[in-house]
């Protein structure tokens, strides 16, 4: 009756340690993230979205997820400063480059356009990936939001959504298309700021 019971026990627990595989190879996204302490980011109800960074293939990249990032915005009922409007400022100011952008250059794009914060953002990866019989998108974006009253970082996320799912490489079933995979990942993102 011992020998029976702690068979069971082992079976129970293979299964349960399966289904937490599945359940993690399902979801397919990973996020990392910060929020500097003792900051409401609830209350910052305005943004400037400045031109991300590209680190990939597709030139427009960082564009496309730059337009994804503020519809998700928009969506969430925060209001976005035109984009056409936040380049034609960092050309008025000499910005050259958004890698190296100073404080005091933060602060009058918000005092400029009025907006509480400015977010930053770049590109890794967004494309799709071939496996061995099988294709499949990944898109990975690091977002940063700055504070235009002092310019200091108040929240920053790196968020990838790809990779073969559990289905995609067992039995070849269609993976996401890569445009839902871009708006997934930038959804998490976004989750974990508002």
């Amino acid at each position: 009756m011992n020998g029976i019971y702690k068979e069971k026990i082992r079976y129970t627990n293979l299964v349960a340690a399966i289904i937490a595989l599945c359940i993690l190879l399902l979801s397919g996204c990973a996020k990392k993230h910060f929020i500097r302490e003792n900051i409401d980011t609830a209350g910052i109800k305005s943004i400037a979205v400045l031109p991300f960074e590209n680190f990939t293939r597709d030139d427009f990249a960082g564009e496309k997820i730059r337009r994804i990032v503020i519809t998700e915005l928009l969506s969430r009922g925060v209001d976005v400063t035109e984009p056409g409007e936040v380049t034609r400022l960092l050309s008025e100011l000499n910005v050259r480059s958004l890698r190296s952008i100073k404080t005091e250059e933060i602060k009058k794009v918000g005092e400029t356009l009025g907006v509480d914060a400015v977010m930053s953002g770049s590109v890794e990866a967004f494309g799709i990936s071939k496996g061995i019989n099988v294709t499949y998108p990944e898109v990975t974006v690091n977002l940063m939001l700055l504070e235009t009253v002092s310019g200091n970082i108040i929240w920053s996320v790196r968020s990838s959504t790809g990779g073969a799912s559990f289905w995609t490489r067992h039995f070849g079933a269609e993976g996401m298309p890569l445009s839902e995979a871009a708006r997934r990942t930038v959804e998490d993102a976004i989750d974990t700021l508002y």
